[in-house]
């Protein structure tokens, strides 16, 4: 069942509760109004009766004479009937209107006990609602009107009540489906947008966004992402093309290399140098391998950011390439060294400054971490970066003019590069005063 389906019949459901209720709310409230009308009408019919018998000249004997007190005992309504059943038993009333029945709740009714019955009765196909009054000289008033036309309101209730409440579902089943249609066709055009690039991969696709409504928000997320896919896709082509052609230059020289090996007139001595490029060539290709598996792999996925101490994370750092290396490599902390970011990520990124550092330091003079006011830079005294390099330093694959003869693959500073654009945060390089290179990070100073 589809949104537009289920939208109508919800609306359609919900107009027939609310018609169903207000249609029996009105039902009964106009059934009680009108039945109230008729026991106020009888009411005030009989006790006006009994106020004329109350006057001291009043006799029965001319109460149906043609006076005004007469007159107002006996009423001329056509609905309603007057008849008074005195001690003796006889029955005084207007000639031209039929009898009202005297029954047993009638003939109970005593001047010391129960004084009021009411009840009602069939007179020529018409109900009638009774009012008996017994008064103090034991004469019964019985007062009654027709409720025929009650009845026939209530009928007229019951029959239409139910064709307008269908109406009303009808209606509002109509408007439910106009507007679901309304609301629903930009969904299913973006489904099948969807399922259209699913099916062609075709990225290049655009959903067209109209209004400010959460439809046209969730259109323009659709696109946002369609451009991330398309940004991700490129990349990852671009990675690809990268890889290929620096993969190929070792995978080249070791064919040549193990070309030359077959060669049978060659030295032990050119045999042992060979075999040495071939394993430099062959840590090269390793090194390469883990750089492009830790470019390609998105961190954001695999660790949650932390609180971390950047000094904690350098002072580490710091004391595995002394290690590794030789080479004197020093911290140096001031205020500020609390940051949000992935562990893994961080330490990666920082080792690769220190590892390049060290790399274009030729004369194993000392490296410096600085860390502080949210920043982490490593300060080395070597060859430097030149001013047309540093805009592409953390290019994938980039290498200096001045480094190319030197190993390494170019992707140390792009792995840089990724974290800063993971965590908000900038890479940048400076010149160090004296010789040397300064590159690091800046971290989103934390709000007050």
């Amino acid at each position: 069942m589809n949104l537009r389906t289920r939208f109508v019949l919800i609306s359609a459901g919900l107009m027939f509760v609310l018609a169903s209720c207000m249609s029996i709310g009105a039902y009964r409230i106009a059934s009680n109004q009108l039945q109230h009308q008729v026991g106020s009408s009888l009411d005030q019919r009989a006790s006006r009766i009994l106020q004329i018998m109350s006057q001291p000249d009043f006799n029965w004997n001319d109460s149906f004479g043609p006076g005004p007190v007469n007159q107002a005992i006996m009423q001329t309504e056509v609905d309603a009937i007057t008849q008074i059943v005195l001690p003796n038993g006889q029955v005084l009333g207007r000639r031209e209107y039929p009898r009202l029945p005297i029954n047993k709740g009638d003939r109970s009714l005593s001047v010391n006990g129960k004084r009021i019955h009411r009840s009602s009765t069939i007179i020529d196909h018409h109900k009638f609602r009774t009012l008996t009054v017994i008064a103090n000289d034991g004469s019964l008033i019985q007062v009654a009107k027709d409720t025929q036309i009650i009845l026939n309101a209530q009928n007229g209730m019951r029959m239409w009540f139910p064709i307008y409440a269908a109406i009303a579902v009808i209606i509002s089943a109509l408007f439910g489906w106009l507007f679901a249609r309304r609301i629903s066709k930009p969904i299913e055009d973006l489904a099948l947008t969807a399922e259209s690039i699913a099916a062609t991969q075709d990225l290049d696709r655009t959903i067209t966004v109209s209004g400010r409504d959460e439809v046209a928000q969730l259109a323009t997320s659709f696109n946002t992402m369609l451009e991330a896919l398309r940004g991700s896709v490129a990349r990852q082509r671009q990675l690809v093309q990268d890889a290929s052609h620096e993969l190929r230059t070792p995978l080249t020289s070791l064919r040549a290399n193990t070309e030359l090996l077959e060669r049978g007139t060659l030295s032990d001595a050119d045999r042992t140098s060979i075999l040495a490029d071939m394993r430099a060539e062959v840590d090269e290709l390793a090194d390469l391998s883990a750089e492009l598996s830790a470019l390609a792999t998105d961190n954001r996925t695999l660790e949650e950011p932390v609180s971390i101490d950047l000094s904690d994370i350098a002072h580490d750092i710091a004391n595995r390439a002394a290690r590794r290396s030789g080479s004197p490599v020093t911290v140096h902390t001031t205020p500020g060294t609390t940051v949000i970011a992935r562990p893994n990520q961080l330490e990666r990124a920082l080792s690769n400054l220190v590892d390049n550092a060290i790399k274009f330091t030729n004369d194993g003079s000392e490296i410096e971490i600085h860390v502080g006011s949210y920043r982490v830079e490593v300060r080395d005294k070597g060859i430097g970066i030149s001013d047309s390099d540093k805009p592409h330093v953390f290019d994938r694959f980039y290498r200096a003019t001045a480094t190319r003869s030197m190993p390494g693959s170019g992707l140390g500073l792009s792995i840089v590069s990724q974290f800063a654009s993971d965590h908000n945060a900038s890479a940048y390089v400076l010149d160090n005063a004296g010789g040397g290179a300064i590159v690091g990070l800046q971290f989103p100073i934390p709000a007050v």
